[in-house]
């Protein structure tokens, strides 16, 4: 893919070193001395400018496939995906969110994919404190609804059941289930969950915690 990055900080400096290899960079930073060091590095193509100007952003998004804005300015990620979408044809954006009361603004305005890493590291850490052996995998857009992973405990109720047999938490359910000998199977009414295998699972939000109750420990 083209990817276009807008910033040229610290992140984008360790991101371009992962996708480098596979993809075609481009980074726009409007600081002539960041731009340079950038440039120095050689590890993608620099442009010096407003990562928010149209201008800018027209010679930089010629073909690309995808936007990421990096900046520290929510205003400029958002206006940088904004124009990369809608009046560049890029497919897709994504924006980084300082202040994480932006986020569903960015995400109400048509940006793809914002992220808060305060949200990102809070959301870790309540999974590590609360929900041990259980872990979030996505959460799916517009939707209280979240897709989650966990190994089924040996304690549960549900080992030695079938889909049909078993009573879900709500309206949670099973979409993948790996063995411990590595086999992936999409279940069915008839699937026997066992002791140890891996489950992925979708649920609402609120269920999680007794879903990992009856489940997990």
């Amino acid at each position: 893919m083209k990817i276009v990055i807008v910033g040229a900080g610290k992140l984008a400096y360790y991101l371009i070193r992962e996708l480098e290899a596979d993809h075609e960079i481009v980074i726009i930073d409007q600081d002539p001395q960041a731009a340079l060091k950038f440039a120095d590095y050689q590890i993608a193509e620099v442009i010096n400018g407003d990562g928010s100007s149209y201008p800018v952003l027209k010679e930089a998004c010629d073909g690309a496939d995808l936007l990421i804005a990096l900046t520290q300015s929510d205003e400029t990620n958002l206006i940088a995906c904004q124009i990369a979408e809608n009046h560049l044809h890029v497919p897709a954006s994504i924006a980084r969110v300082n202040n994480p009361k932006n986020q569903e603004m960015m995400e109400h305005f048509g940006v793809d994919h914002a992220f808060s890493e305060t949200q990102i590291l809070a959301q870790m850490i309540e999974q590590e404190v609360d929900y041990r052996g259980l872990r979030i995998v996505h959460r799916i857009k517009n939707s209280d609804h979240v897709l989650i992973e966990f190994t089924l405990s040996p304690n549960s109720l549900a080992c030695g059941k079938s889909m049909m047999e078993y009573k879900f938490v709500h309206d949670s359910r099973v979409v993948v289930i790996a063995s411990k000998d590595g086999e992936t199977i999409t279940p069915v009414g008839t699937t026997v969950m066992e002791a140890g295998s891996q489950i992925m699972m979708v649920c609402a939000q609120k269920d999680i915690e007794q879903i990992w109750k009856v489940m997990v420990c």
